[in-house]
């Protein structure tokens, strides 16, 4: 039986920025999180957090329109390198419904720190 052969997700598919919002960095991700592209998604996220040093890394996922068990999975590991560094990963998906339920029907909603915008990600480790 033969493999079906690898696809190369169209660049649109996923789109990866990181951009810096009062010294912490944020990794913005728009567009569909799958099999096929969940490996770029783990590997930037992971490079943003190896990037900072005693300070989080925020994942922005606002603009997901598509997130899978891979894409789930992707989350999980790393949220699990985040916390290997003692910082945890935190992932905003404000009520982006494409996001939030497969977290929610998963469960992990009781283990990624998920947060509403990039305001509450900021300050969720700040003392008053």
């Amino acid at each position: 039986m033969s493999q079906p052969p690898e696809i190369d997700p169209p660049a649109d598919w996923l789109d990866i920025a990181h951009r810096v919002v009062d010294g912490t960095l944020v990794v913005v991700v728009s567009g569909e999180v799958d099999l096929h592209t969940a490996p770029s998604l783990r590997a930037a996220v992971t490079a943003g957090i190896d990037q900072t040093s005693a300070s989080p890394c925020i994942l922005d996922l606002t603009k997901v329109t598509f997130l899978d068990s891979a894409g789930l999975t992707a989350l999980l590991d790393a949220t699990c390198h985040a916390e290997a560094r003692h910082e945890p990963l935190r992932i905003i998906v404000d009520g982006n419904r494409p996001v939030i339920r497969p977290i929610e029907i998963t469960g992990l909603d009781d283990t990624l720190r998920l947060y509403h915008s990039i305001d509450e990600a900021l300050n969720s480790g700040k003392r008053p």
